[in-house]
């Protein structure tokens, strides 16, 4: 009887990580990288830059000037660590009220799979700081603490972003919305 049970907790415990498995195993659906417009686009980290110079006004930057960014930027930049196994594909951000889901995609043998991470920026008195609050591997929602072995993909990535980050932290004020990023470079009062 009690090996009987055993084995039934057995091939559930094995069904169980067989349909997580599968769940991580598909990629998650992507923001759509809006492609660039005839007009002269501007470049992003040039526009952070005067706006931190000049301080005059609040600036915000939509979703799709980010992903776009994030879609030129970044492609080259981050090599890959197994040869032809593992190549980075690339990174997207959805902008949500007090959040950003930053997905990191990338080919495992020619097949896309996504990572993604949701990050708050708070600020203390002199420092930003941008917290993982949680995360998802593919489809497979994970607590911030499994996100672990994401770590050095977002290190590399925002070693590729560092002058994009630089100067992002340089605004007084940052303030996630809806699709856009509302920066406040202004001094505060005194």
């Amino acid at each position: 009887m009690i090996r009987h049970l055993f084995q039934t907790l057995r091939l559930l415990g094995i069904s169980l990580l067989a349909g997580a498995t599968w769940v991580a195993y598909r990629p998650a659906d992507l923001p759509n990288v809006a492609a660039p417009s005839n007009a002269k686009t501007d470049d992003l980290l040039d526009s952070l830059r005067q706006t931190t110079i000049k301080r005059a006004a609040v600036v915000e930057i939509s979703e799709a000037e980010i992903n776009r960014h994030l879609a030129t930027t970044l492609s080259g930049k981050i090599p890959s660590m197994l040869g032809s196994w593992v190549s980075f594909e690339g990174a997207r951000i959805d902008l949500e009220p007090d959040r950003a889901r930053l997905f990191v995609i990338w080919k495992l043998k020619g097949y896309t799979h996504t990572a993604s991470v949701d990050l708050a920026i708070s600020r203390d008195d002199k420092n930003f700081r941008v917290e993982v609050l949680r995360g998802a591997y593919g489809h497979l929602q994970m607590p911030r603490g499994m996100m672990r072995p994401l770590y050095p993909s977002l290190e590399a990535l925002a070693e590729a972003l560092d002058p994009e980050i630089r100067a992002l932290f340089q605004m007084t004020q940052i303030t996630i919305a809806k699709d856009k990023l509302v920066l406040d470079p202004r001094f505060p009062p005194a």
